[in-house]
Order: structure tokens, then sequence, then C-alpha cells
């Protein structure tokens, strides 16, 4: 099952493919702003509690969706070359770097002439050979950034789709308005789980 990004640690996808955030976000796909108008709010007594409220749902929602929001930076390492690599955590900018141990174990970077990015897969230019990988796990390794938008704040937050920021609202909403996991003598009017939930369905990596 895929956990939601952090930079925390290396996060395990296969027994031979594993992908640690290098650089987390430096931004947050809704200003606190933009949540206070949705929720009605005024004054700042509660800007601290309500941009917290904006990150548990941006974690949530990557967690669901198996996307990186804004700009950020991953490691993939993976024991040898294939046909074509897949980029966990799209929607990848740019690949920074592509290294690997040769056969001496010495660290060696690829030209970057050898392969291309198509869509989130890095895939072998025609006419290149991948070179030969000491044997084990682990022996190469790409450095990429991924996310909607790599330009400032107001652009990234911009590239960000409509779906996915109708959804953070929702989810900030009732963070908001329920304040404990369990209240009793409440009569609360919702929108269905499944119109929230499939707002986000089509964003989803499978």
């Amino acid at each position: 099952m895929r956990e939601a990004p952090s930079s925390e640690g290396a996060l395990q996808i296969k027994d031979t493919m594993i992908v640690t955030q290098t650089t987390p976000p430096a931004y947050l796909p809704l200003t606190t702003a933009e949540a206070k108008l949705h929720l009605r709010v005024d004054g700042t007594d509660e800007d601290a509690l309500i941009a917290a409220f904006i990150g548990a749902a941006v974690d949530t929602c990557q967690q669901i969706t198996g996307r990186s929001l804004m700009a950020q930076a991953w490691k993939l390492t993976v024991d040898d070359f294939a046909d074509e690599i897949a980029l966990p955590w799209p929607q990848v900018q740019a690949v920074q770097a592509v290294q690997y141990k040769d056969a001496d174990g010495a660290t060696q970077t690829l030209a970057s002439s050898v392969y291309e990015l198509a869509g989130d897969k890095v895939c072998l230019v025609p006419g290149q050979t991948w070179p030969t990988v000491r044997g084990g796990s682990g022996s190469v390794w790409i450095n990429y950034t991924a996310g909607y938008s790599a330009g400032n704040e107001a652009a990234q937050q911009d590239a960000v789709p409509y779906g996915i920021k109708a959804w953070l609202l929702l989810t900030v909403g009732t963070l908001y308005a329920n304040r404990e996991s369990v209240q009793t003598g409440v009569s609360v009017a919702a929108l269905s789980d499944r119109f929230a939930d499939s707002l986000l369905d089509r964003f989803k990596v499978y």
C-alpha cells in the first residue's frame, strides 16, 4: 500500500524499489486566506489551526491520489536499469540526474543523452544502451522533481486542478467543523462521501 509523502525517510514501494523525498514542498496548494474565506472565518486567532488542517488535507490527498501536488524533489533507487523506469509520485517535472554503481562499484553519472523523460517514465533513447551495473540491490538511483508546476507560489497553486482544490476545501471544512473524532447529540448535514471522493477519482495513480 502506498504511504503519504514524507521527508522523514525512505518509502518502500517494492522489494527492489525505494523512493525518498529529498526536498519537501515549499508551499501548500491552498493559502490560509483561501481556507478562511471558505470557512467564513474572520480574524487571525485560528490561523495556526486552519494551516494545520490544510497540511493534513494535503497529506491525505497525496496519499489517496499518489501524486505530488506542489514542487518537491525525490530520489528513486532500484537494482538495475530497465526498458522504462516509472517514477513514483508524479507529475514529474524534470530529471536532475541518473546515477549508478558500475561493475567496479564506482559511482557514475549517466549522460543525459542516453535517456529521456516520457511522461512520468525514464526511457532509453533509441540507439542507446544502458551501462552495466554492479550486482546487488540499490545500484541505480534517479533524482527528480515532481508537482503540477515548478514556478513560484502563485503559479504552483494555480496549476493544481480545481477538483483537487475543491476536495481540499471540503476536507478542511470538515476538520474545522468537527474538532473531535466522536460527537454526540449533533445533527450534521453533509455531502455524500462518494461525491467528495469522486472529486479525486480521475487524479489517482493506479
